[in-house]
Formats: structure tokens, sequence, C-alpha cells
């Protein structure tokens, strides 16, 4: 930390304003004019090149602002370009599920007007507003996107027969008018060919989120213009005092004919009577056309009353510079130019990166106020700059994976590294599915969290100090960001589980439901609880708990003896779309030293942002499971399929292991679909899904292999192992009664063992026409298999064939 300390020692207090009074006295009043006028006007024209930069810079934040709900359309788009049920369904014109995918976007992102599906041929087959069957243009906007297959993202003067065609309207009258919309193109390509694509429209007409977050994030009045018959007019704005700019006013024709030039214009002008500094960027479309602006502006007010203060601070030192010859002024300068020089020195290495920087000067006057000025805003530059580099840093690790696990185990790790903290644990919400977990969590409620009279005891032979600390620890509870309405979670369907813990002992780190103690509270009422500046001699007994009696709320910290200075709990939880809260888990971390309200404002940061990757990353999850997951059935896909058996193959090669294949085919299929309809042909299906997973253990591996096929993935069991697989199949499956089904569902069977197969197979082709008899590919596990099935349907059916070591086995 660099001090710079200035002390002449004692003297009387004197102001700033007497010290100039004697200078002046003493100078010739001449010069002084002359001076503070040239130091007035370069004061003046640097305050307006820094007006000038900062609108200038304004824009180009503005300008990312403009496009980030387009940008956020499109990346959730390029997700479905790789959906290739997606992509099968707009070849297919599956209209109902294109209709549930459009509406699932429009429910998602509720900025967009409007969301809908293209055919190659660029006709909407599936609309946010229900029109279809029109062919869009945009003037030539979808064919340079599905022509040149990359996804765009432009402005579109879209015309109000248009407008009614796609079914937007936006005002009380009923009647849709010219406009100006941000839309957003991405082709869906299948085979290297364009098939399609989907397209958002955002109507920026009195559009507020843009105006609103450039005003949020850098205070000035920002607007958007449409071109119009030869002028601009402001379509979108913030209805504010101080705004020049209100929906419908237009621009001064010079400032229209710069913009129409595709130039920005960016200068000092009179609007109305107000003198503002402005900053116009022209908008394009496909063209490069210009079609409107995006402005922002700023009042010269602050820069005036900043040239009034620069003119009296020229004038001080100016005053100051002239009487050096004199005695009287020695002391005035040397209490006057010290102070400004160390100050400058201070601005200097502020300026080049040392944050830490402080500047003390004792004067007893302005400058001793200017130093604690500096001082405190150098403090708060410095927490500022440490908070956007932990913001930074862990916004960088919550993109570095979606894998859920990876990133709420590595979370813990990494607020450790960015707080002070001693002790953490992070919980994950995990939703119940078993019916007698959920009723086994009811019963625990109901008979409340802790027996009384155990806790007595407990606390029994403590006294006053035990309970004296405890009400010191309560008085100190800070809540921060609370929600009354947290009765929207349902409680009894979810579990809190420890992830992962430091610092606390590992019998703390146990499950809690959303009614248990501060952990449930805390994701309950969605509120960051903070136990702040706990006192020193708090006692907690080893091994024990330390009850709430008001509340009966349960609070265990695991901590050996004493409490940590402070204790925080964060909520980790998702809004859907529905209004329904998603918890997600709980952060608790704890520190000897304290958290400080920047600590916390940061953590709630993070927890926020922790959320909603963490919701990211189970949506990821889910699209990989139904990727790969047959959805009747709920088993796996033969494309996964192909890629299991491919692993679990060179795996039984490498390691010399065993590994059974069954395949399966229902009996009289046709029949029950023809007879009875596909109805019950697919509850017949479904059933037989559920009969495999229940029969499997949770590392083999169910699949449907097309139609009323199956397949089931045995590594590291022999034939006997898998023979009774079969049995425990065809025996659930004969057995169970289909409702409106006069017979029994049987179902026939092969089976196929590696490396059993190979002694099998010798001397016989195999696939490729060799006589090897080796096992080598897939391919020919699955003919094996095939084989016997095939020949288990031509033997009568509802039997299982296969062979073990040479030896036929025919199981009816």
């Amino acid at each position: 930390m660099s001090d710079i300390i200035y002390s002449p020692g004692p003297r009387p207090k004197m102001s700033i304003r007497k010290k100039f009074l004697i200078s002046f006295l003493s100078a010739a009043i001449i010069p002084l004019i002359i001076l503070a006028i040239a130091n007035t006007i370069i004061f003046k024209t640097q305050a307006k090149k820094n007006a000038l930069s900062k609108v200038r810079i304004t824009l180009q934040g503005a300008e990312r602002i403009y496009y980030t709900q387009a940008n956020e359309l499109k990346n959730a788009f390029l997700i479905s370009n790789y959906n290739l049920y997606f992509t099968k369904s707009l070849i297919g014109k599956n209209r109902q599920f294109l209709d549930s995918l459009v509406y699932s976007y429009k429910s998602a992102f509720n900025y967009a007007d409007l969301i809908c599906v293209l055919s190659r041929y660029k006709t909407v087959l599936a609309s946010s507003s229900g029109k279809t069957d029109t062919t869009l243009i945009l003037n030539g906007l979808i064919n340079k996107s599905f022509n040149r297959d990359i996804p765009i993202v432009k402005t579109v003067y879209i015309k109000n027969y248009t407008q009614r065609k796609l079914g937007l309207n936006y005002n009380n009258t009923g009647s849709s008018i010219n406009n100006l919309f941000l839309v957003t193109v991405v082709p869906v390509t299948y085979n290297a060919k364009v098939v399609g694509g989907i397209v958002g429209f955002i109507n920026l007409y009195e559009d507020s989120y843009i105006p609103r977050t450039i005003y949020n994030d850098y205070h000035m009045n920002p607007a958007i213009f449409s071109s119009i018959f030869q002028t601009q007019t402001a379509i979108s704005t913030m209805n504010i005092p101080g705004n020049v700019f209100g929906v419908g006013s237009k621009l001064p024709f010079s400032i229209y004919k710069k913009i129409s030039s595709g130039k920005d214009y960016i200068n000092k002008m009179n609007y109305d009577g107000k003198n503002v500094f402005v900053a116009f960027h022209p908008i394009k479309d496909i063209n490069n056309k210009v079609i409107g602006s995006l402005g922002v502006l700023i009042s010269n007010h602050e820069y005036v009353n900043l040239l009034k203060k620069t003119a009296i601070y020229s004038i001080l030192i100016i005053i100051f510079g002239l009487i050096i010859s004199l005695i009287i002024t020695y002391f005035a300068s040397k209490d006057t130019l010290n102070p400004i020089y160390m100050t400058l020195d201070a601005i200097k290495k502020f300026s080049s990166g040392e944050l830490d920087t402080r500047l003390i000067i004792k004067t007893n006057d302005e400058f001793e106020k200017i130093g604690e000025g500096f001082t405190e805003m150098a403090v708060t530059v410095h927490d500022r700059e440490e908070r956007m580099l932990k913001y930074n840093e862990f916004s960088d690790f919550l993109t570095k994976s979606l894998d859920f696990d990876y990133i709420l185990s590595g979370t813990l790790d990494k607020l450790e590294e960015l707080t002070n903290s001693v002790s953490g644990i992070i919980y994950e919400a995990v939703e119940i599915t078993n019916k007698k977990d959920i009723q086994n969590d009811i019963d625990i409620k109901e008979t409340g969290l802790i027996n009384k009279n155990i806790e007595n005891d407990r606390l029994n032979g403590y006294g006053d100090l035990f309970e004296n600390n405890l009400n010191k620890v309560y008085d100190n509870v800070n809540d921060y960001n609370y929600n009354d309405n947290y009765n929207i979670f349902v409680k009894n369907k979810y579990k809190l589980v420890p992830k992962k813990h430091y610092g606390i002992r590992k019998f703390v780190a146990k499950e809690f439901s959303l009614d248990d103690g501060i952990v449930g509270e805390c994701i309950t009422k969605k509120k960051t609880i903070w136990f702040h500046d706990i006192p020193e001699n708090a006692i907690l007994l080893k091994d024990q708990l330390l009850s709430d009696r008001a509340n009966g709320k349960t609070i265990d910290y695991g901590f050996c003896e004493v409490f940590p200075k402070d204790i925080v709990w964060f909520p980790l939880y998702i809004e859907s779309s529905s209004k329904i809260s998603i918890p997600l888990g709980v952060i608790m971390l704890s520190s000897l030293k304290g958290f400080k309200k920047e600590d916390i404002v940061f953590l709630e940061h993070a927890a926020k942002e922790l959320s909603i990757t963490l919701d990211n990353a189970r949506m990821h999850q889910k699209l990989n499971k139904l990727s790969i997951t047959d959805e009747l059935t709920g088993l796996y896909n033969r494309r996964y399929l192909n890629e299991f058996l491919e692993r679990e193959l060179n795996l039984a090669k490498r390691h010399n292991t065993q590994l059974s294949l069954l395949m399966m085919d229902i009996d009289n299929f046709k029949h029950v679909n023809d007879f009875y309809g596909h109805q019950l042909g697919d509850e017949v299906l479904r059933t037989v899904g559920q009969i495999i997973k229940d029969s499997i253990r949770s590392t083999d591996f169910g699949a449907r292999y097309g139609g009323e096929e199956f397949t089931i993935v045995l590594p590291y069991t022999d034939f006997g192992g898998s023979f009774e697989v079969a049995k425990k199949i065809k025996e659930e499956l004969s057995k169970y009664q289909f409702k409106g089904l006069v017979e029994n569902v049987t179902i026939s069977i092969g089976i196929v063992n590696y490396p059993d197969c190979e002694e099998f197979n010798s001397g016989e082709n195999i696939n490729d026409g060799s006589n090897t008899g080796k096992i080598n590919t897939i391919d020919n596990l699955l003919k094996i298999a095939d084989d016997f099935l095939y020949e288990a349907k031509s033997n009568g059916k509802n039997m299982i064939v296969g062979n073990n070591k040479g030896d036929k086995i025919i199981f009816k």
C-alpha cells in the first residue's frame, strides 16, 4: 500500500478562502483575470470533449444492448437446430410438434412478439400467433440466411399488410401499423441442406426493454427512431423528466441527413430550447439501407456546474502561483501547491492501476477534506474492482461446463477461494419421486422438529451464559431479499441433500426437508439469512443442537466449541414462466473475521448466477436424455444402443470379460395393432418397456430396437445370468393382464454371449464373408442374436433360444 503523508506541523486554522484573499490582495489583478479566463476556456473545451466522449462510449454500449434479446433468441434457436427430432418434424411438417415448440419458445421468451417455423420454401408452418401458410420475404432477409446457411439478426421495416398476415397487432384499435422489428433468422439444416428455419420478431414500437436497460446501465436518456417519409420519428424512449425525445418527436433534418448517409452523429445541439449532448447511430436493414437510428443524450447541466468548479479551482491555483515572491504567500503556496502536487501524484498512481493508493493530507483546511474524499473514493473503487474481479472470475467458472454436478461441487471451492470463509456446505434440492419417501417426510414433520424435554436436558447446567448468548445471536440476524410469496414451493416434493462441504464436521452434512431448520427456511422463503457479529463467548455444545425455541427451527453449524463471527445462508432457486419457484439448493458459508456488506452483495449475485447456470445445466441434461431416449417406452433408442454396445464390446475384448446381448420381439404384435388398435398396441409397448427396466440392473442397458423389437445389453454377465433375465421378462409379460385384450401377450428372445459366441460361430460366415469366426463388431453380435430370435419365432414363438458354450438352449 502506498501512503502519501503531508504534515507541516502545528499552525492556526485558516480556510482556503482566507488564504486566497490574502494572496489576491498581494498580487496583480489583471494577470489573474487573464489567466483565469484562459484557464476557463481550456476547461470548457475539455468539458465538451469529455461530454461528447461519454455519449460516444454510451452509444457503443447501447448498440450492444439493442441486440441483446435478439441474440438470446438466436442462441436458443441454434439449440433446436441440433435436435434431430425437431429437424425430422420440420421435414415431415409435423405441425403438432412444431406448434408445441413454438409455444414453448414463446413462453420462455415472452418479450418476442412472434416466433414461427418456416419450411424450406419460406412458408410459415407454425406460429405463436396461429397464422400459418404465409410466405416470408422480409426484404430478402430470409433468402440471404437460407442461401448462406447462417443465422442473421437484423432490423426490418415491416408494413402493416405483412403484420396482419403474420398475426401481429399492437394498438388498442386493433389495427396494425408500419413498424420496425428486430428479426432473428436461424436456418435449420439436414444433411448439409437447409430444410427450413426459425424466425423471431421483436417489435421496437414503444419497446421498454432497450431504453430502460440503456438508462439503468448508463444513466442517459435513450430513444429509437424510425425513418418515415424523409424524417426520423421516435418510436421508443424513456418517459422521464429531462428527456427531450418523446414518442412521435422528430429529428431535425440536418441530423436526419447525416444519419441517412450511414454515419454516426455525435455533437452538441439545441433541441426544443434545451442544450444537450447527443449521439446517434444509424440502424440499417439487410440491404444496408438506413431505416432508423439509435440515440442517447445527456443534459449539459452537470458540465456547466463542472465548468464553474474548475474555474474556481483554476483561479485558486493561479493566485498561489502569482505571489510566490511574497513572504506572506510563501506559506499559502506551501499549503496549496504541495497538496495539489501530492493529489496529482496520487491521481497519477491511481490512474496507472495502483488502486490501493491513499491520500493523507493534514492541513486543517479543505485540502484535508479533499484527501479524505480521495481516499474514500479510492477505497470504494478498489472494493468495487475487487468485487468485479470476483464477479468475472465466478462467471468464468460458471461458463466452463454444463455438467450439473461439476458446477454444484466446484462452486464451493470457488467461493472458498474468493471469500474469507472458513467453512461452507452446499445442498442440492432433489425431487422426491418415491411416494414412500414423501409419506415418511410428512410423518416426521407431524411429530415435531425436536423433543423439548430432551432439549432442556441438553441445555441443563449451562445457565444464563448460554441463554444470553443465544439472544445476542438472534438479535443480529439480518434477512435480505425477503419474499413473502414462499408458499409456492411444493415442500413435500423436495429434500435438501448435501453435495460438498469443508471446515465442518461430517455428521452435520445431512439431508433436510424444506421445513427443517434455517436451511429449509432459507430456500422456502427465498431469502438470504445472515447471522452477523456473533459474540465471541457464544458457546455451542459439542455434538449437540442449538434450537430457536420461538420458531422451533433447528440450527446445527457443526463448529466444535465457538461460533464463527458470521454465518450466512443463500437460497438457490429459479422462477419458472408459470410463476412457480423451483428450488435448486442452499449455500451456507461462515467467516471468523466476519462478512462485509459488499461480500454479501457479491455472494447474493453469485447465488443468482449459479441458480441460472444450474437451471441451464439441468435443461441441458434433459435435452441430452431426450435425444437418446425412446419417447413411448422410456428405454434408450437404437442410435444410443450402437454407441453403448460398441463401448462395452471393446471393454469386454480388452479385459477379457463376459458380455451378453438379448434380442426380443413381441409375438403377434401386428395382430394386436390391427385388431385392438394402436392405442392398446402402445400400451403393450410401454408395459414391455417397464418390465425390461424392472428386470435389469442400473448398469445394464435396455433399448427399443425398432417397432416391437427390444434389445438388452448385460455387461459382465455370462449366459446363465442373461438367461435368468430373459426368463424373468418372459414370465412377467406372459402373466400380465392387459385391459381389453383377451389373450396374453408373449415374447420371443434370442441370447448371444461374448466370448462364447466366437466358439459357436467358428467356421461360419459372419457378415464380412470371412470364416475366422471372430466377433469383431457389434453387427456380428446383433446378427447372431437376431438369428436366435428368428429361430424362436419360427419354432412356435414364446420361447428363449441361445447357445451356451456350444450347447443349443431352447426354453419354452
